[in-house]
């Protein structure tokens, strides 16, 4: 059989294709997107924040795309 990808706008909608799905027996899941993922373990989470709040206080170092593979 044929695997569908559906991606709603909202909410709402989401909710209404998963009633309709369980109604007619269509088996699915959902996949977490890039930030749900990296968002999804506390230890994660933790490391990610830090890291932006360096970012932000102007501790990250710019590195130009020709050195990037040096």
């Amino acid at each position: 059989m044929s695997v569908l990808t559906v991606r709603p706008k909202n909410e709402e909608q989401e909710k209404a294709l998963k009633t309709i799905f369980d109604a007619f027996e269509v088996e699915y899941e959902k996949e977490l997107d890039e930030t749900e993922y990296l968002m999804a373990s506390k230890a994660n989470e933790k490391e990610l924040d830090e890291s932006i709040q360096e970012l932000e206080a102007g501790k990250g170092i710019k590195i130009s795309l020709d050195d990037l593979w040096k």
